[in-house]
């Protein structure tokens, strides 16, 4: 079979955020025009989660020692694979991925594909490209994010590149027990205490009640929600003019409605925008006008 010039997801690294990934996709393409099913641009998902050590975790443990595989080696690996199925626009929905540590050993591992005209999105990159361009008036720019996007400056160094001053929580640098993290959880919720970066980290990825666990799913994620909308409200106190959800599993608890009036910048948003972008200026300009779908050469 000839194989269609598509769009590719390294996914499963956040199961529950690649779904929403490819609804947002739909949407961007539906606003541009798409308008039947065979006007969608094609796009391989490779979900391979017990593949990929938790990011964060490899950060903690490469620092101090005995860490597990390099999550940017299973990553390249998945990659392959889906440039042999015809990816040549590629994107990672994983914000903490995007750590020096990590994304750099990927693009050296994937060097002999982008010679070969694979194109990796930087979603960082984009999203911080995005804030100055759309939020001019912002200067001071929120972040609410895991715990190793938070230590290694991810999106603090790219906004300040972008002019922007990032605001970040106070953090302690110690592990909290998930007995603690709980009590402190309803002491913010109560509006007894103040959160911590640590607890922005709990409410994503405590394996309780956190976001990843999906354990609170069926309620709207009530209590990560509190939590990070708490969380919010601190970083608009200590100034900031907008917030950037950088880490893909927040905009499934949080919504612009929990913040009225400081705008919320969706990182996977910009993704899904920057993939469609990519794969129409190089592989079809007039999509979807003209439906002519690229096929690679055999």
């Amino acid at each position: 079979m000839a194989l269609p010039v598509s769009i590719g997801i390294v996914g499963g690294m956040g199961p529950w955020v690649d779904p929403l990934l490819l609804e947002k996709l739909l949407a961007y393409q539906a606003s541009l025009g798409m308008r039947r099913d065979q006007d969608a641009i094609p796009v391989l998902l490779a979900q391979f989660a017990p593949l990929f050590a938790d990011r964060t975790e490899y950060l903690s443990k490469r620092r101090l020692g005995g860490a597990p595989e390099n999550p940017a080696l299973a990553a390249a690996r998945t990659c392959r694979m889906l440039a042999a199925a015809g990816a040549r626009v590629v994107g990672i929905p994983c914000n903490t991925f995007h750590a020096p540590a990590i994304f750099e050993v990927f693009q050296h591992e994937i060097a002999p594909l982008a010679r070969e005209g694979v194109e990796v999105v930087h979603m960082v990159r984009s999203t911080c490209e995005h804030i100055a361009q759309q939020l001019p008036a912002a200067r001071r720019v929120g972040i609410l994010s895991t715990t190793g996007t938070y230590l290694h400056g991810i999106y603090a160094e790219e906004l300040k590149r972008a002019g922007k001053l990032p605001v970040v929580l106070p953090y302690e640098e110690r592990e909290f027990s998930p007995a603690e993290l709980a009590r402190r959880r309803d002491a913010i919720v109560a509006g007894r205490i103040e959160p911590l970066q640590n607890d922005v980290h709990g409410a994503i990825a405590d394996p309780e009640w956190g976001i990843k666990s999906g354990r609170e799913v069926a309620e709207g994620f009530s209590r990560p929600r509190a939590v990070l909308r708490a969380a919010g409200e601190r970083l608009r106190s200590e100034g900031a003019e907008a917030l950037v959800l950088a880490c893909t599993e927040i905009p499934l608890a949080l919504e612009q409605g929990d913040l009225p009036g400081l705008p919320l910048v969706d990182p996977l948003e910009v993704l899904a925008r920057a993939l469609v972008d990519a794969w129409r200026r190089r592989f079809n300009p007039a999509w979807p006008a003209a439906r002519e779908l690229p096929i690679l050469p055999g």
